[in-house]
């Protein structure tokens, strides 16, 4: 069973279990709804409905206290149908703006969903854009307008599937934003280092190409999802190696968009000192900590679940591990246990 070493050649010291439960917000009647996280995926096209459930029920079942799903109108009803505990807001209306008759009245629909997004966004904590976006111009267009608005609020963004894509045309969206974060698996991180240039080719270590990929786009930070998965900033480099599940089925990096949200929120939180702490994490080490944090749950719910189901397992069985796994990994551990003890106890 593979576990989680303090330092590893090459990589930063890692960040500590005490560090990561210190992010996450006490169960009390002190805290009001909504402070435990609100999230908003952008995603849902007419042709991905289940990308944005993952992502948004893993939120939820991480301890999100709200999630909103943007989405195409007509992905909307199917997203609905999946679970009552989303709130599903079907803006982008790409179908009524292709059936316009003029310009002046398809301008106006874009008009009317963008200022739907800017209202949207100023009620919650982190934007995740790529979960069932697909490549259409319209759902592209307006996930560009997404980051831009969020951008401005300062709020943390996940980006994942073809929000990747958007970044890999046109990288400056989110070039020099470090409250950003990028998801790609094997193949999307070789395109997006393609675009910005960076060698991979060379006989370096795996973590050096991840952050050299952060360094070119100035900061943002970059989870590179794998056999490891590799995690950097520019700066620091951080490697979660704890043992996942063998079987890749679709919805599985949708779930951890939706953890590195949660997380990320939480984050927040702590930062506004939302309830009472000792500082533990430095501020500049906060975003860090949260993606780290979130690989981890992620990595043990999917080994979990493959235990159960191999060769049959789907992501709606990883889905079902978060609840019961992070209780005991919040609850049973001592404060000062190591990332091993409280994974595995």
């Amino acid at each position: 069973m593979t576990t989680l070493s303090q330092r590893q050649k090459g990589a930063s010291t890692l960040p500590t279990y005490p560090e990561y439960r210190s992010l996450v917000p006490p169960l009390n009647a002190n805290l009001h709804k909504g402070q435990g996280g609100r999230i908003c995926i952008f995603g849902g096209s007419s042709d991905y409905t289940g990308a944005p459930y993952f992502s948004a029920m893993s939120s939820l079942r991480l301890g999100a206290d709200l999630c909103h799903v943007i989405c195409d109108e007509d992905a909307a009803t199917a997203i609905k149908s999946y679970s009552p505990d989303f709130i599903v807001h079907p803006y982008i209306k790409i179908r009524a703006a292709n059936a316009a008759q003029d310009k002046k009245a398809a301008n106006d629909i874009w008009v009317h969903t963008f200022d739907d997004i800017n209202s949207l966004l100023k009620r919650t904590h982190v934007l995740v854009v790529g979960p069932g976006l697909s490549r259409d111009k319209g759902m592209l267009q307006s996930a560009k307008h997404a980051i831009e608005v969020a951008r401005e609020q300062a709020m943390p963004i996940v980006i994942d599937a073809d929000g990747l894509f958007l970044i890999q045309n046109n990288p400056e969206i989110i070039q020099g934003y470090k409250k950003a974060v990028l998801t790609p698996n094997l193949v999307e991180f070789s395109r997006l280092c393609n675009a910005m240039n960076v060698d991979t080719e060379d006989e370096e270590a795996e973590q050096s190409a991840v952050q050299r990929l952060s360094q070119a786009l100035g900061g943002t930070i970059v989870i590179q999802k794998g056999k490891s998965d590799v995690i950097s900033d520019g700066q620091k480099v951080q490697i979660v190696d704890n043992e996942g599940g063998l079987k890749r089925s679709g919805g599985q990096g949708d779930i951890l968009t939706g953890l590195v949200a949660t997380s990320l929120a939480w984050g927040l939180a702590y930062e506004k000192e939302v309830w009472q702490h000792t500082h533990p994490v430095k501020q500049e080490d906060v975003a860090m900590t949260a993606c780290f944090g979130a690989c981890v749950i992620n990595r043990e719910c999917s080994r979990l679940a493959f235990e159960k189901h191999q060769r049959a397992l789907q992501s709606s069985d990883v889905l079902a591990e978060i609840g019961p796994f992070f209780h005991l990994f919040y609850q049973k551990p001592r404060q000062n246990a190591t990332w091993s003890q409280a994974i595995y106890g």
